[in-house]
C-alpha cells in the first residue's frame, strides 16, 4: 500500500505531543500513520487549503 502524503510536525505539536501521556500519544501517532495510508474522515478531515485536521478520542 502506498503513502498517500509526508507528515511534517511544527515545534509547537512536537511539544504537545510531548505533554501528553504515553497511551494518548501512542494512539494519535498510530492514527495519524492510519490516515497516510487509509481514507477516513472520521480520524482526517481536509478543512480549507493546505489546513487539515486529525481527530482521536481517547
Amino acid at each position: 500500500m502506498k503513502q498517500k502524503f509526508a507528515i511534517e510536525f511544527l515545534p509547537e505539536a512536537v511539544e504537545f505531543m510531548n505533554s501528553l501521556d504515553d497511551k494518548a500519544r501512542e494512539k494519535i501517532y498510530f492514527n495519524i500513520k492510519k490516515a497516510q495510508f487509509i481514507s477516513d474522515n472520521e480520524l482526517f478531515k481536509k478543512l480549507n487549503g493546505d489546513i487539515w485536521e486529525f481527530r482521536t478520542l481517547y
